[in-house]
């Protein structure tokens, strides 16, 4: 397997076995019963705290991606992605839905989330996980032939610099439509950072050489509507919860989904 992994104390290279990873500072890392490496360090989160999604959250996204529902989406990726000559990592994976419908011989999958990495271990088990931070990455310069990142942060500079020369991050972001018959009426405040929003989201992220708009209808039932919102963050914006409600109750429902595929250089 190609060298990769970064210790995140010393950010030399990482030298993986069945069940260590260690460096040549003397930092070593015990590999997970589910196979993945946790990586995530200098942290001062509270013993309650769970960082990235939760349990119910991956449940809910395993249920609604595995029936399909964003299989547009996946295709859309897997086109900009193409045939990579070299690894693959895959930042905020999630429980591993995106990168399992990537055909790369190297891939590696990150995410802040502990149940994330665990879920996508075992969907995955050829698949090197981690769990770290997207913010600090804990992965070699130069290293890595693609990064992608679904739904998830995007810290482009983090990018640009585990990318080989001639590398490129390919990006799947929220457009100003995405799901928009979920979300509650708002007033004052709320409504202009709405409008803010909505703004930012009129374009693809300004770092993109290259850009594609892609929308689709999802007519969903109840089931499915609510795992879509509760693994989203629609779920945390007040008044959510009764829209979804409503719309559950009112039987097969509407929903738009409005997303920029994004490339820091064209496929």
């Amino acid at each position: 397997m190609t060298a990769v992994l970064a210790c995140p104390h010393c950010a030399l290279p990482l030298q993986l076995t069945d069940v260590v990873a260690s460096c040549a500072g003397g930092h070593s890392f015990d590999r997970a019963r589910g196979g993945y490496f946790n990586l995530l360090v200098g942290g001062r989160l509270g013993p309650t705290v769970t960082p990235g999604d939760t349990p119910d959250a991956l449940a809910a996204r395993r249920r609604f991606l595995g029936a399909g529902h964003y299989a547009p989406v996946a295709v859309a990726l897997a086109e900009a992605v193409g045939a990579p000559d070299g690894p693959l990592l895959d930042v905020g994976c999630g429980e591993g839905y995106y990168l399992s419908q990537l055909s790369v011989a190297e891939r590696f999958g990150l995410d802040v989330s502990k149940a994330a990495v665990q879920m996508a271990s075992r969907l995955l088990p050829a698949v090197q996980f981690v769990v770290g931070s997207a913010y600090r990455l804990p992965v070699l310069p130069d290293s890595v032939a693609v990064v992608t990142s679904v739904f998830a942060p995007h810290p482009f500079d983090e990018f640009s610099r585990v990318l080989r020369p001639g590398g490129r991050w390919v990006a799947v972001t929220p457009g100003p439509l995405h799901l928009r018959e979920l979300r509650p009426p708002l007033q004052g405040e709320s409504e202009r950072k709405d409008a803010e929003r909505l703004a930012r989201r009129a374009a693809a992220p300004p770092e993109a050489a290259w850009s594609r708009r892609e929308q689709f209808q999802l007519v969903l039932t109840a089931d499915a509507l609510t795992d879509l919102f509760h693994m989203t963050p629609i779920r945390w914006q007040s008044g959510s919860a009764p829209v979804v409600a409503a719309a559950a109750a009112s039987g097969a429902t509407s929903v738009t989904v409005d997303v920029w595929l994004s490339a820091s250089s064209a496929p």
